[in-house]
């Protein structure tokens, strides 16, 4: 009978060892499901704010070349020949002594 009692709470003894086992187990495949879950989240995260990053940098691309122009536009504007030469084209002025020739096609 001590015998068999020995078995018994050797054989306990090992099916809460095997139960430990388990929960520990259990727990580290959470954890993994966790950390996995985080992981996925700022991977998503972060290749979404790359996505923006390019499309801004498109814009400032875009921005930049529309100002480079602006300021062509600006500097031109300042320079009496092109004062002179909008004068004369878009507006048809001309110098005092000067003359306005306009040709005519015929048929």
């Amino acid at each position: 009978m001590y015998k068999h009692l020995q078995l018994q709470e050797q054989h306990e003894r090992a099916s809460h060892r095997q139960m430990g086992h388990r929960a520990v187990l259990w727990l580290l495949v959470v954890f993994v499901l966790i950390l996995a879950s985080v992981y996925a989240v700022r991977f998503i995260t972060i290749a979404r704010l790359q996505r923006q990053v390019a499309a801004l940098s498109v814009k400032e691309e875009a921005v930049l070349a529309e100002q480079n122009t602006l300021r062509a536009e600006l500097a031109r504007k300042n320079d009496p020949q092109a004062i002179e030469d909008i004068a004369r084209e878009k507006l048809g002025l001309m110098k005092p002594g000067e003359q306005l020739i306009i040709f005519v096609k015929g048929d």
